[in-house]
């Protein structure tokens, strides 16, 4: 019997995801369970590392985001013996990647495999990689930010000259060094595009 549990911790942007891998991978290592953290290439802003805003970070592999034979070869050469494979901005891997790794921790044995991410893009649409890891995960957890009016965010706004924008390209990663130009919505102020407090 498989006892593999795939679990997918969703949310907006600055709703703590990172945050919440780092503290996952640290329970294991106080319980002596080995974890293995990924990372898409694609993420530039910490290389080699999973970075949290609160500035705290934890080493990671980073892998390609569409060549699964290179990113299963990479994994199995770092894998050794962990149980755990804990994977950040799961969002930007695409379906194929997810199918290889689901397939990877059943045909292994691994006892876990938690995705971390992402649900939709600055469109309101699902990513292509979360599509699927929503169609295939055991258990789905969101986790909340919250939007300028307090209600909860669901949707991730990008904003160029305090104004909402939706068309571009998809990917558009922030410098951690530079003002984000990202806003996390809740869904009324996502379609009404209102950025900012009104004034009276």
């Amino acid at each position: 019997m498989n006892k593999t549990t795939i679990y997918f911790k969703y949310g907006a942007m600055n709703s703590g995801k990172s945050l919440d891998l780092i503290k996952v991978a640290y329970n294991y290592k106080e319980n002596n369970i080995n974890s293995l953290v990924l990372k898409p290439e694609i993420d530039t802003r910490a290389p080699g590392k999973v970075y949290s805003r609160t500035n705290l970070s934890i080493d990671s592999l980073e892998v390609p985001v569409d060549d699964t034979k290179k990113m299963m070869e990479m994994i199995e050469a770092e894998m050794g013996n962990s149980k755990v494979i804990l994977v950040d901005e799961a969002n930007f891997l695409s379906p194929e990647s997810i199918d290889c790794l689901v397939a990877y921790v059943y045909d292994h044995q691994i006892s876990t495999l938690m995705f971390f991410g992402l649900k939709v893009d600055f469109k309101g649409k699902l990513f292509p990689g979360s599509k699927r890891i929503v169609e295939i995960a055991d258990k789905l957890e969101e986790t909340t930010s919250i939007c300028w009016c307090g209600k909860k965010a669901r949707q991730n706004g990008r904003a160029i000259g305090g104004k909402l924008i939706k068309t571009g390209d998809t990917v558009l990663i922030d410098n951690l060094q530079g003002k984000s130009q990202y806003i996390t919505l809740c869904n009324y102020h996502f379609y009404t595009g209102q950025i900012t407090v009104p004034k009276d």
